[in-house]
């Protein structure tokens, strides 16, 4: 299949060219320059899946590694604490003196350091992660650099999270040269501001990652066709731009299928592009509806079908009324899915999906 190298259609993958985020890149860059405690030095992206967070996370990566920043990517786990502490020594080493003479104790000045950014026994032994970060930041801003932490798929009640976010508060009180961006699902991120440990997390920058504009993917896959010598004539690029819906996923399977689809002409025609849609239509029952549904209990499918019927967005009573539920009962399902990133409240009294095309696939119609 051809494109294989501008279009990559895998969850995780950063593509060759990030369409319709261009403010929220140029706001991450930014915050890079300000100064210590500006807002945004905090970042949380918000969004359901395939809205492109993982890509934005590994954009934010590369151009902050271009820009004197030492750089931690991790996915919450119970483990990412130590994989930050590792993968800024790792990264970080070739910025650190050669050798240093370790001192004891952690009065001012003191290195705690034996080779490059490895740690002295007694510093491993004795401290924990706010002292040893603490301590990478002191060391790498010797050599002007700034520590970016990444965190992917943000999970709430997480001890981890709680560790991270105040030892993060503790350390810009203290003036050190660090940055962080994290991101996650919408009901993820909203249970972990109103944790009442982490509220400060409220001053952050918030970015809402909602549907990218048709008419940029327009212009991208224009430029992306006629990079590759197609020609492609409006409507045929109006039929391969709507159905993207403004999914990045979608945008990307689109692309991908086109050139596929397409090879050894010089032209995307409407046939190529109903076939490209049929295969990403395809791609999307494998690779996310069944992904999504497969751990839901048969009344969460059975809210998601009656939900369904009004198309994308749904009052609750008429939901309840067609499970032949209470409200309050249906109410148990609601908050599941959103927890689930499949639904979302959309305003009171209402909800819908959050995923193109998951309600005519639900109805039969896909």
């Amino acid at each position: 299949m051809g494109g294989v190298n501008t279009f990559l259609p895998t969850f995780g993958n950063r593509p060759d060219h990030i369409v319709g985020r261009d403010d929220v890149i140029s706001d991450f860059l930014d915050g890079l320059s300000q100064p210590i405690g500006h807002p945004n030095r905090t970042s949380i992206l918000i969004g359901q899946r395939g809205t492109g967070k993982t890509a934005l996370l590994l954009e934010f990566a590369d151009l902050a590694s271009q820009r004197d920043c030492v750089v931690a990517r991790v996915t919450a786990n119970r483990l990412m604490l130590n994989e930050i502490i590792q993968i800024i020594q790792i990264e970080g080493a070739k910025y650190a003196a050669e050798r240093q003479f370790p001192l004891k104790g952690l009065s001012a000045g003191a290195f705690g350091f034996s080779v490059g950014l490895t740690f002295t026994e007694e510093t491993k032994k004795n401290y924990g992660f706010r002292v040893k970060l603490s301590l990478l930041c002191d060391e790498l801003a010797k050599q002007n650099k700034k520590v970016l932490i990444l965190v992917d798929e943000v999970q709430p009640n997480s001890e981890e999270m709680r560790d991270l976010a105040t030892t993060y508060q503790h350390l810009i009180g203290e003036k050190k040269d660090i940055v962080i961006a994290m991101a996650g699902l919408p009901d993820s991120i909203s249970n972990v501001l109103n944790d009442n440990i982490l509220t400060f997390l409220n001053r952050a920058h918030k970015v809402y990652l909602g549907p990218l504009p048709l008419g940029e993917i327009s212009l991208y896959y224009a430029e992306v066709f006629t990079r590759f010598g197609k020609a492609i004539d409006s409507q045929a690029l109006a039929a391969a731009v709507k159905a993207t819906r403004g999914y990045p996923y979608l945008l990307q399977l689109m692309g991908y299928y086109l050139l596929g689809y397409s090879k050894g002409s010089d032209t995307i025609s409407m046939t190529d592009v109903e076939r490209a849609t049929a295969s990403s239509r395809q791609e999307m029952i494998d690779s996310v509806f069944n992904t999504v549904l497969k751990p839901l209990s048969t009344k969460d499918k059975e809210f998601l079908n009656a939900l369904s019927k009004d198309g994308v967005t749904g009052r609750m009573s008429d939901i309840a009324q067609r499970m032949k539920v209470s409200q309050p009962y249906a109410q148990k399902y609601r908050r599941r899915l959103i927890a689930a990133g499949v639904i979302s409240a959309s305003s009171r009294g209402e909800v819908s999906l959050t995923i193109p095309y998951l309600g005519e696939y639900l109805r039969g119609d896909f």
